[in-house]
């Protein structure tokens, strides 16, 4: 099916859709939250005197950007493939027990806007980007700014005041279109996620056999050309033969051997014709060791190897199964111990990744956002993979310190140089020369920073830098968005 064609791509099918959900939801708490990687789950309680609890089904990934809803979970299977994280675990855990309050689309855009009132009537703001790859999900507060998202560096679309909700137009109906996405979604994502499981599962194995394989061949060499220790020990033996005649502090010696052809035979002239026969017997001992450890190994990776075999062959068998996807995923937790856990499996079901902890945050002039990583691993993800090209990206003149990012919105020239003095103090507040009066600190545009080859984690190289000399510290107009930027400043 043409990925054009989908109510989810078109403004005019979701603006049906959002109606559709507004009449039926519009006041209903959420009771359950539920999801993994790039999925959600929102339970809502059932009116009185109306159907059952509703369950809305929100997808942002790879192949699977979509939203319906249905009376009846997922199935278990389908959970267990889309990854499941503990309720706990989710940082869209938030939502529940909220009100919704409405929910829009834009006339001209495809995302979907949650619009939800806490039981203190605060304001959250959920949006569902149904374009792009694999699209996002982004919760925001009242004020546009970012909880969490599925996908790091969310489109600023999705962080825009939702739009005002509007009834649609006479044509598409917004029943009409709820039905077709509620048909379509499982449609389509049974066999997409058959597909992706077969594929994970044949990926794995053949890492696996490659690996064995590459193994075997290097292995195979090495014993080609290992010394089993027959010349040192041929050597050993006629020395023992005529060691009541060799005399100390020989340094070579040429003595017939029981066949009596003659055999050379080099010595350690500091010890004595015992202590160099006992010498030669022991580096004979050592070398037929290692050639049977790598014959042993050898045998070990051909063992894998033929075992890959076996497997693949189960593997291909398991397309014929009455529920193939059950199949694979038993087939994969199984096999774990050879292929590796990839998702982990606990208690048969497929656990996601728990979810990242936010980078630290803080608001300056109550517009614009900054990032800071708290380690190696937050500043490589941070500025390689979070951070717009567009954004400014900062960080201490020649210290080690946290990777800062400044969102521009794609509009990085609108950045006032205030916003970037301030962003500029927090990369000197968390840098090692956080105590100096003053801090140079350089920055450009993310797209000019680039991670050298084969470096360390948070090691990064920048071209087009402007410096500038700040006092580090939090400025006034800086507000912190989550918790544990008040606390210790270091990196």
């Amino acid at each position: 099916m043409d990925r054009a064609s989908l109510p989810w791509r078109r403004p005019e099918s979701l603006g049906a859709l959002a109606a559709a959900w507004r009449r039926r939801l519009a006041a209903s708490r959420v009771i359950g939250v539920g999801g993994g990687p790039g999925w959600l789950r929102l339970t809502f309680a059932a009116r009185e005197g109306s159907a059952p609890p509703a369950h809305l089904f929100l997808l942002a990934r790879a192949g699977a950007v979509m939203a319906w809803d249905d009376e009846t979970p997922l199935p278990r299977v389908w959970t267990d493939a889309l990854g499941w994280a503990p309720q706990k675990r989710l940082a869209a855990s938030q939502l529940l027990g909220c009100a919704l309050v409405t929910v829009s689309a834009p006339p001209d855009d495809a995302i979907l806007f949650f619009d939800f009132a806490d039981p203190d009537g605060r304001r959250l703001a959920l949006a569902h980007q149904l374009f792009g790859q694999r699209g996002n999900l982004v919760l925001a507060d009242g004020d546009g700014r970012r909880l969490w998202s599925a996908h790091a560096s969310p489109h600023p679309a999705t962080l825009a005041p939702p739009p005002a909700p509007a009834e649609p137009p006479a044509a598409p109906d917004p029943d009409d279109v709820a039905a077709r996405c509620r048909e379509l979604g499982p449609s389509l994502l049974g066999p997409l996620l058959h597909d992706e499981a077969f594929a994970e599962a044949r990926a794995a194995l053949r890492r696996v056999a490659d690996a064995a394989g590459r193994l075997g061949d290097n292995l195979a060499r090495d014993l080609a050309t290992a010394d089993g220790g027959e010349a040192v020990r041929h050597a050993a033996e006629t020395l023992a033969i005529h060691l009541h005649a060799v005399r100390r502090g020989v340094a070579e010696i040429e003595l017939p051997d029981a066949a009596g052809q003659a055999c050379r035979i080099v010595l350690d002239p500091t010890l004595s014709p015992a202590e160099n026969l006992d010498r030669l017997f022991h580096r004979a001992r050592k070398a037929a060791r290692g050639r049977e450890h790598i014959a042993r190994r050898l045998a070990e990776a051909e063992e894998r190897q033929r075992v890959c075999r076996d497997l693949q062959d189960e593997l291909d068998g398991l397309a014929g199964a009455a529920d193939p996807l059950a199949a694979v995923l038993a087939w994969r937790a199984a096999q774990a111990p050879l292929l590796g856990a990839g998702k982990r499996v606990v208690a048969g079901r497929r656990e996601a990744p728990p979810e990242a902890a936010p980078y630290r945050r803080f608001l300056v002039d109550e517009r614009w956002e900054v990032w800071i990583g708290r380690n190696d691993r937050e500043n490589d993800e941070l500025t390689h993979k979070a951070a717009a090209p567009d954004d400014w990206w900062l960080h201490a003149q020649g210290v080690p310190g946290s990777h800062v990012v400044l969102r521009a919105g794609g509009r990085p020239e609108q950045v006032p140089r205030q916003a970037l003095e301030k962003a500029a103090s927090l990369a000197a507040q968390y840098c090692r020369a956080r105590n100096s009066g003053l801090v140079p600190v350089v920055y450009t545009l993310r797209k000019h920073v680039r991670k050298p080859r084969r470096s360390p984690p948070g090691l990064a190289a920048c071209t087009h830098e402007k410096s500038l000399m700040v006092p580090p510290g939090v400025m006034p107009g800086v507000a912190p968005l989550n918790a544990d930027e008040a606390g210790d400043p270091r990196p």
